[in-house]
């Protein structure tokens, strides 16, 4: 098959890359505005001279070259509320995910796109998980930055269903962590790593939220149940085997890499979409087309932090 990444140096396509060039059966475009960064990466994973892949920097040329499968890995940082141009939330969304759909209806009805969206689309809050029963309640005369995340993908799934003669899966990612993730991001996660990494004071908020960390593998699993699944045009919630909270998360690293750390009490929230208590979900749909989660969300931490944390181990 022909398959396309478009965002080619983002966390997540760097584990589909990876993936993908292992299995060596297909073979993967990669679109991005950067062919150095590109090139480093591959470079970084032994991937580089392999005929299975080319780069493309220029998005003006998607539309000529043919595919089966298209992965839409473009985002927007969505960290920080005091430092964040939340517009583009909306045009950088609308601008490939309106090329994506555009292909699909212009040269291959038949191809499928990814498109991955976020646990966001469910609101703020999680004081309990997502369900098939969940509601976003927002106030629309009162609409703040941290919503903003959440209606545009909330817009893009409405927009893939209204699109119901393609074959548009939307993929929702509650949280993903690999050896590949950028620690200066600013996530609890990264702040765990640098902390250890450099050997300093963790200083984190003493409330207990609980994550799902999903495994670079059963994502790469989930995306072959989807290729090889009859024609759908759905979102679907992409989960680990069980979340994980942060207080074991936090006796984890300190037992095994020594970690130091100290809880304090925060009065704000610095995530650009809201503060999230419990932020994962309950539903089974992923489970129609055959994907049994084979990690636990502890299990994707320790697997990945492994790579990420061995030269302090080997020292």
């Amino acid at each position: 098959m022909n398959i396309v990444i478009m965002g080619a140096t983002s966390h997540i396509a760097k584990g589909l890359i990876d993936r993908f060039l292992h299995r060596g059966e297909d073979h993967v475009y990669l679109f991005s505005r950067s062919a150095d960064k590109v090139q480093l990466f591959l470079d970084a994973i032994g991937r580089r001279g392999n005929d299975k892949y080319t780069i493309c920097t220029d998005y003006r040329a998607f539309s000529s070259l043919s595919y089966d499968i298209i992965i839409n890995c473009v985002g927007v940082e969505t960290r920080n509320k005091h430092n964040c141009d939340f517009t583009r939330y909306f045009t950088v969304t609308e601008e490939f995910d309106g090329l994506a759909i555009r292909y699909l209806q212009t040269r291959n009805p038949d191809a499928l796109y990814f498109s991955f969206s976020s646990g966001a689309v469910y609101g703020t809050g999680f004081s309990n998980p997502a369900d098939e029963l969940s509601v976003n309640r927002i106030q629309v005369n009162h609409i703040l930055p941290e919503h903003y995340y959440g209606i545009a993908r909330i817009n893009a799934e409405a927009k893939h269903r209204a699109h119901n003669s393609l074959r548009i899966i939307d993929l929702r990612i509650f949280s993903y962590f690999s050896r590949y993730i950028n620690l200066s991001d600013g996530y609890f996660i990264t702040d765990v790593m640098e902390a250890i990494l450099e050997n300093k004071l963790l200083i984190t908020d003493s409330a207990n939220i609980v994550r799902d960390y999903l495994h670079p593998e059963d994502l790469f699993a989930m995306i072959a149940k989807c290729i090889h699944a009859e024609k759908m045009n759905q979102a679907i919630d992409v989960k680990s085997s069980r979340p994980v909270s942060k207080q074991e998360i936090l006796d984890y690293f300190t037992s095994e890499y020594g970690l130091k750390y100290e809880s304090r009490s925060f009065s704000e929230n610095a995530s650009a979409t809201g503060a999230k208590s419990n932020y994962y979900s309950t539903c089974n749909r992923a489970s129609q087309i055959g994907y049994v989660p084979q990690f636990s969300s502890m299990d994707t931490l320790n697997d990945e932090a492994r790579c990420i944390l061995s030269p302090k181990n080997e020292a």
